[in-house]
């Protein structure tokens, strides 16, 4: 293998994901949350809660799932895009925010000043969001290292405004040279055609490629469909399904460069 690229998913990759927003949630939520007397994890399940029960009854939920697009990502995004799904999402997402925060408040005695307190927040939220989005410890060393050797690519699902802002805020944007969003192609992993674009705009042979991702499901999935080779990074030392084994595992990013190097 001549490699040359190296195609990384971010959430949970790169960078954490739930554990980034329930910080975030915190950080914008704390000042409120003391003043009302009310308890800060059981505001941020509420608002959580909702938007997913929200979400899941949208006109557009069938089609954000197939491009990996959940909740509360979808607290985030302004839906850039041109397939009618995402001109829809513009038009109802303003409002469904909204009643998410207040019924999160609602649900914890904040009645008077909901409406205003629930804009307030979400705006917040959407802010704090793109400014402070730590990745993992390991993720810089590691891509310090490989970006003097190879083409980096960041393959992701999500709405591309949103991962945009996510590798911004981490301080990990000017690795990569290339950032395919499910959103934006109109697929998600584990669909090979995902793969293949990020492959094109790169300008590399899937040959002289290797994907890396936490996902067997969606990253060694697809990088098998799309005959790229595949790294786990299986930082939770989880038991790998018997029908989808990669090429390489690893536990953390910081073991990546050497395996490359070994198997150039």
């Amino acid at each position: 293998m001549n490699l040359r690229a190296v195609l990384f998913d971010l959430d949970n990759t790169l960078v954490p994901e739930m554990a980034n927003y329930e910080l975030a949630f915190d950080d914008v939520c704390r000042q409120a949350t003391t003043a009302h007397r009310i308890d800060l994890e059981s505001l941020r399940r509420a608002v959580f809660g909702h938007a997913n029960e929200l979400w899941e009854q949208s006109a557009t939920f069938r089609y954000c799932s197939s491009l990996g697009i959940g909740s509360p990502t979808s607290l985030l995004s302004e839906f850039p895009g041109d397939r009618h799904e995402f001109a829809t999402l513009r038009d109802w997402a303003p409002g469904y925010r909204l009643s998410c925060w207040r019924r999160g408040l609602s649900a914890h005695g904040i009645g008077g000043d909901a409406d205003k307190l629930a804009g307030e927040l979400d705006a917040a939220f959407r802010a704090r969001i793109r400014s402070h989005y730590p990745p993992y410890p390991d993720a810089l060393p590691a891509l310090e290292r490989l970006s003097n050797v190879y083409r980096l690519a960041v393959l992701t699902n999500g709405p591309i405004d949103v991962q945009l802002a996510k590798l911004s805020a981490s301080g990990l944007e000017h690795f990569f040279s290339v950032v395919v969003a499910s959103s934006e192609v109109g697929y998600g992993k584990p669909d090979p055609r995902l793969f293949t674009a990020a492959l094109e705009r790169l300008g590399v042979d899937r040959t002289d490629a290797v994907a890396i991702g936490d996902s067997p499901e969606r990253d060694v999935a697809g990088a098998r469909a799309s005959r790229i080779r595949c790294v786990w990074l299986n930082r939770e030392r989880s038991s790998s399904p018997a029908s989808l084994t990669p090429d390489f595992e690893i536990r953390s990013l910081d073991e990546l460069p050497d395996l490359l190097s070994k198997t150039s």
